[in-house]
């Protein structure tokens, strides 16, 4: 898989001074109260290797622990934003997967937007620290959170085994593509299976040469059949492989559109969408909300949230 250009919003502050962060940090939560602008104008624009870099510093120079502090010292939706910022990508990537099985219920939607669009590395990764922080593995934890055909496309998504070649081999996406539709649109039933093969261990440009001659074959688009061929977090979690592969940015664009549309707001999926991606491609997922939604972003967040919180986000997504 190709690294595409950086396609951001937050990046390296060429200025950086990480004891001159570290100390203005500690001044903004010193004594009463606390200056919470002055923990958004450095937190928020700066980039993760650059914080990692503020909390050595600070712990050395205070010897207390970033992390702890910002806890104690802020709250709400404001305090969350602040430390998922403060977290590297796959500790924060591990403690959302842990936080969607926590208690009672589980959050199925989390699991499918990081699962279904980590890179193969990155889903390696997590596996890895998600071990070292909590001492069970994610595939047992997810096992005991859900089942069935909604399980084993989560475990493949885990397996870490998805291809990241840009290799198209047009005889097999023909194949696929006639797999997918035998399995599906042309037979009474479904069989879930043959799509959990395709969707879950071919690569994403395999799989965009697959979509192509589905549609050839179907006259539809596959999101269509998915659509009326699953059902439940199945229906969900193949979705958003699918259009994340075809477009990554429009998928995560309709993911933060409906976590403020309507009456009531989804903080959790809103911060981490914008987190997660900060580095990588809101600057894409900016253009996709506009296109489709035909508003900006930053406009749309303004309008849903406020304070500190909103304030921390519109600094991270930008004008």
């Amino acid at each position: 898989m190709a690294h595409h250009q950086f396609a951001g919003t937050v990046m390296a502050d060429p200025d950086f001074n990480a004891q001159r962060d570290a100390e203005k940090i500690q001044k903004a939560m010193k004594g009463l109260g606390t200056d919470e602008k002055a923990l958004i104008n450095i937190i928020c624009h700066r980039s993760n290797e650059q914080r990692k870099n503020i909390a050595v510093n600070y712990k050395t120079m205070y010897g207390s622990d970033i992390i702890k502090d910002i806890e104690g010292e802020t709250s709400s939706d404001f305090k969350k934003v602040l430390l998922a910022l403060m977290n590297t990508p796959v500790v924060y990537d591990c403690l959302q997967l842990k936080k969607a099985m926590k208690g009672l219920g589980t959050d199925e939607d989390a699991l499918i937007e990081i699962l279904a669009t980590r890179e193969t590395h990155e889903i390696n990764e997590i596996k890895t620290e998600y071990k070292k922080l909590f001492k069970s593995t994610l595939e047992s934890d997810v096992k005991g959170e859900t089942s069935g055909d909604f399980e084993r496309m989560l475990v493949s998504l885990m397996a870490g085994g998805r291809p990241q070649s840009g290799d198209v081999d047009p005889g097999k996406a023909k194949h696929d593509a006639e797999a997918l539709y035998n399995a599906g649109e042309k037979q009474w039933g479904t069989d879930e299976s043959a799509f959990n093969v395709v969707l879950c261990s071919r690569s994403h440009s395999q799989l965009r040469a697959t979509f192509d001659e589905y549609k050839k074959l179907s006259k539809k688009d596959i999101e269509e059949s998915i659509s009326s061929e699953l059902g439940g977090n199945l229906k969900t979690g193949m979705l958003a492989i699918v259009k994340s592969i075809k477009n990554r940015p429009a998928y995560f664009a309709e993911r933060l559109y409906k976590a403020m549309k309507g009456a009531g707001t989804d903080e959790d999926t809103l911060t981490r969408v914008i987190v997660t991606r900060s580095e990588i491609d809101l600057a894409l997922i900016k253009e996709a909300f506009q296109q489709t939604y035909k508003q900006p972003l930053s406009k749309f967040i303004q309008g849903d949230v406020g304070g500190d919180y909103g304030a921390a986000l519109l600094a991270i997504v930008g004008k």
